[in-house]
């Protein structure tokens, strides 16, 4: 930041400023590693297991996975919270454990009906599979045996909502006392379960997807344990009271509700893709699966990061009224998240071949399987901005106490990307299932922008305008440059060792950094020394 804009903000700015920063360093911190952690899960997958019962347990896990993501953080953030704070700041500490103690019983009775419906529905799987063969045009790969086998093996993987739902709440106490690095990291525990099940236990069973749903089951017991002993020892021991009637337990259901139903457009999308997927064969569904997971490590360590940095700073302005405040730290998140993501994005589609072969191909997984996940990462990764985009779009919403405005958004993306699967799903395949997310979140975001805009006033300027088109150059710079670099790394070097593969997309993504880091520096763009001012060790002899 130039020392006129810093000159120009006034002290309210550069505290909000510092605060939302701060706050996403610590979350991107235990975000980061359970992310790392979780892409050496995904190598070990698919070093391990085969692609066509890896794929079939990847859709087992896709429904209460994605049960989870709707019930999840974001629900936390937005419905319990609240409710928690508001209690803790006007009521006794007694009166806060008993609201605690209610909505716990709510959340764990909800969990726990879900969890036996979703076991109960389960055989109802080949049936919709079944159903979308006018749509692609080709009968099941699978047979019945195998369908069978499928069914049982989202039966077993189900009851993992309930342990997930239960770590979840303890959260939203944790939130509250300012201890965000649990939460954090208690991924870490599934990510480790997965490495030791599916190395330990895989020769164990005639079908090694069965090793992996011991690994659930371990790893969410394992962060159900731990988030619920931190909340014991921050908050004091808590058992669930059933008091529905409290009136915490209301209020979390008014906050709660909105959310969830925008929460379920994201997370339905995902579904329904992996139900084309599978009806495609078991490799199209860890095609895809790759090809997300990708993406969505940027995304969480980017542009989920920055998303949950603004919402304090823009409910603090919203609540004093402060609308200038609002539309700086919005164009704040908004910046923060395209300087960070597009070069990501950039890198991802020129990158795609070599990155997925340095990773993956190896063991089970092949040449063949690496085209495949690559062909749907292309695809995939176009969308990447537009994720963290309305991701910071929504805080926006959300920080003025609408949460009506995102659902009503998200169900027309969802209904637009439902329409596009059905009709790119057949000329085009699984790849056209990618496609479709990228396209349908894109629309997302642009209708979330001019709302907002009405809403709040104009999302733009002329120095956020500058500062966009300066990073669209360096990320086209870092795409030509890695791309380059990568062909002449190919042809001096054998990539078929690992060693090899690792210089080829180290040395294009370094060569590619430094190309974007060079646009921004000769362009003077603000984000850049902000960055380099968040590095440790530099401003120590400043």
């Amino acid at each position: 930041m130039s020392n006129h804009q810093k000159n120009s903000e006034t002290a309210p700015q550069r505290e909000g400023t510092r605060e939302l920063t701060r706050f996403a360093s610590i979350f991107a911190g235990g975000t980061m590693i359970s992310r790392v952690l979780g892409l050496v899960r995904d190598m070990v997958f698919a070093h391990a297991v085969p692609g066509a019962p890896l794929g079939a347990f990847l859709f087992a896990f896709s429904l209460p996975n994605m049960l989870r993501d709707m019930l999840g953080e974001g629900a936390v953030n937005a419905a319990l919270v609240p409710v928690f704070s508001a209690t803790r700041e006007s009521c006794s500490e007694q009166e806060y454990r008993r609201a605690v103690a209610s909505v716990m019983s709510l959340m764990l009775l909800v969990f726990a009906v879900l969890t036996v419906a979703g076991i109960l529905l389960m055989p109802l799987t080949p049936a919709a599979l079944n159903a979308l063969r006018p749509f692609t045009g080709r009968a099941l790969p699978q047979s019945d045996a195998e369908l069978s086998e499928l069914v049982r093996l989202m039966q077993w993987t189900f009851p993992y909502l309930f342990f997930i739902g239960a770590a979840v709440f303890a959260m939203a106490p944790l939130f509250v006392a300012r201890r965000y690095g649990t939460p954090s990291w208690t991924p870490v525990l599934l990510n480790v379960a997965f490495i030791a099940c599916a190395l330990g236990l895989r020769h164990h069973f005639e079908n090694p997807a069965w090793a992996l749903v011991i690994g659930v089951w371990l790893g969410g017991i394992a962060q159900m344990g731990v988030l619920w002993w931190d909340m014991f020892r921050h908050v004091g021991v808590v058992w669930p009271s059933f008091n529905l009637r409290h009136t915490a337990v209301a209020q979390t259901v008014w906050l709660l509700m909105p959310v969830i139903f925008g929460q379920a457009a994201g997370e339905v999308n995902k579904l329904v893709d992996r139900f084309f997927a599978m009806s495609l064969g078991e490799e199209k569904v860890l095609a895809l699966y790759i090809s997300n997971r990708l993406v969505q490590l940027p995304l969480a360590v980017f542009g989920v990061a920055v998303a949950v940095a603004v919402l304090p700073a823009l409910s603090k302005a919203h609540t004093q009224g402060d609308e200038a405040q609002q539309r700086s730290v919005m164009l704040f998140g908004l910046r923060q998240s395209f300087f960070l993501t597009l070069p990501a994005m950039a890198a991802l589609i020129v990158l795609r071949v070599p990155i997925i072969r340095l990773l993956f191909e190896r063991g089970e997984f092949g040449a063949v399987a690496t085209e495949q996940a690559a062909g749907a990462l292309f695809y995939a990764a176009m969308g990447l901005v537009s994720f963290a985009w309305v991701k910071v779009l929504v805080q926006g919403f959300y920080a003025r106490h609408d949460t009506r405005t995102p659902v009503i958004v998200a169900a027309c993306s969802m209904a637009l990307n439902i329409a596009l699967n059905l009709a790119l799903v057949r000329p085009m395949g699984y790849q056209g299932l990618a496609l479709s997310t990228s396209l349908s979140f894109t629309v997302n975001f642009v209708m979330l922008y001019i709302l907002l805009n009405r809403r709040g006033g104009r999302l733009r300027d002329a120095p956020f305008v500058r500062a966009l088109l300066v990073m669209i150059v360096g990320a086209a710079t870092l795409g030509a440059t890695a791309h380059y670099s990568a062909m002449a790394l190919v042809h001096l070097l054998d990539t078929t060792t690992l060693a090899a593969r690792l210089m080829t997309v180290a040395g294009a993504s370094l060569t590619g950094g430094l190309a974007y880091a060079g646009v921004c520096m000769l362009f003077s763009l603000p984000e850049l020394q902000m960055l380099r001012r968040r590095i440790p060790g530099r401003h120590r002899g400043e």
